[in-house]
């Protein structure tokens, strides 16, 4: 396929993660440059993959950034425009670049946006395979089944300069979830399960939150006894990256470093609550999720209208012999 094209890069930080199996059969698909456009933070989730040959941010939602990057892509001549989102915000851009093909979903009323519709699967499939079924309806070759990070000597060595206390090994704890309570494990069960592995492993418990998650992340920490061996720690995507790729094993609620911990392939212990995991499953054996079967999984509710029965269920004991079994298997 020849010809310069942009791509639109998914907005969250899980379907960033999922989109690259796509994004690396179209890689070796496209004889020409690629462009993408998307929030600041995917240009260091995608570093070192070689992905793209420009990226622009933009990550502020109003009228004025629209029209700004409307400005800067208008000078470039694409031949196509791929859309990954299924925003109607995010097809309004390269409709008002007029590009000759733009291609995606016909979700949100924004079809009519669109001259190259992708047909929807029958049954539900996972994220990845969702972004695939593109690059097969553009006539590509698949290349990969699952996701791939890498990091970069520059970004360990940054990290390095910046994180000079940090300990190995540790443990990495993702405690919230942007989505929304119903996909968080209980803030008192992170506690007891961090003094379990301080108390069995010596080894030092690093809690990771997000933007806007550090009241999670602190409640954990003030349950937990063993404080001298658990910290908080905030980083950006990038340093969040190499912390994670160091790790002995992730634990994490059903959130977006599940798929960088898997993708940078490290053990990760999946918390699975209220959502339908045949949206997030692909080829992993570096995930090891668990589950309650109960009737009213999965709801896909952000607010649970019960008990928390799915994640309260799961309990920090079951929890910890996954983790020894994760340990136990890598040494």
């Amino acid at each position: 396929m020849t010809g310069r094209t942009i791509v639109y890069l998914p907005n969250w930080l899980g379907d960033m993660v999922m989109a690259v199996p796509f994004l690396h059969a179209l890689r070796a698909y496209v004889y020409g440059e690629i462009w993408a456009v998307g929030k600041s933070n995917a240009i260091h989730i995608y570093n070192g993959l070689n992905l793209f040959d420009r990226f622009l941010a933009i990550d502020d939602k109003g009228i004025i950034p629209f029209l700004d990057t409307v400005s800067i892509l208008k000078k470039v001549s694409f031949k196509r425009g791929i859309i990954l989102p299924h925003s109607f915000r995010s097809a309004l851009l390269f409709f008002t670049l007029l590009l000759r093909e733009r291609i995606g979903y016909a979700r949100n009323k924004r079809g009519f946006m669109l001259n190259r519709k992708i047909p929807e699967g029958r049954d539900t499939e996972s994220t990845v395979e969702h972004y695939l079924r593109i690059i097969d309806a553009l006539g590509g070759k698949r290349s990969l089944d699952a996701p791939v990070l890498l990091v970069t000597e520059d970004e360990e060595q940054k990290f390095d300069k910046k994180f000079t206390d940090i300990r190995k090994p540790y443990a990495v704890f993702a405690v919230s979830a942007q989505y929304g309570p119903s996909k968080c494990w209980p803030a008192h069960y992170f506690s007891e399960l961090a003094d379990m592995i301080v108390k069995q492993y010596g080894i030092e418990v690093y809690i990771l939150p997000g933007k806007d998650e550090e009241e999670t992340a602190n409640k954990v920490l003030a349950g937990a006894t063993e404080k001298d061996h658990v910290e908080v720690r905030s980083m950006n995507v990038m340093d969040l990256k190499v912390c994670i790729s160091r790790a002995s094993f992730v634990v994490s609620n059903d959130t977006g470093p599940r798929h960088l911990s898997a993708a940078l392939s490290r053990p990760t212990i999946v918390l699975l609550g209220p959502m339908d995991d045949r949206y997030t499953s692909y080829p992993s054996p570096w995930t090891y999720p668990l589950w309650k079967d109960l009737p009213c999984r999965p709801c896909n509710k952000k607010h649970c209208d019960r008990e928390h029965e799915c994640l309260v269920q799961i309990t920090p004991k079951e929890v910890f012999a996954k983790v020894e079994e994760i340990i136990e298997k890598r040494t």
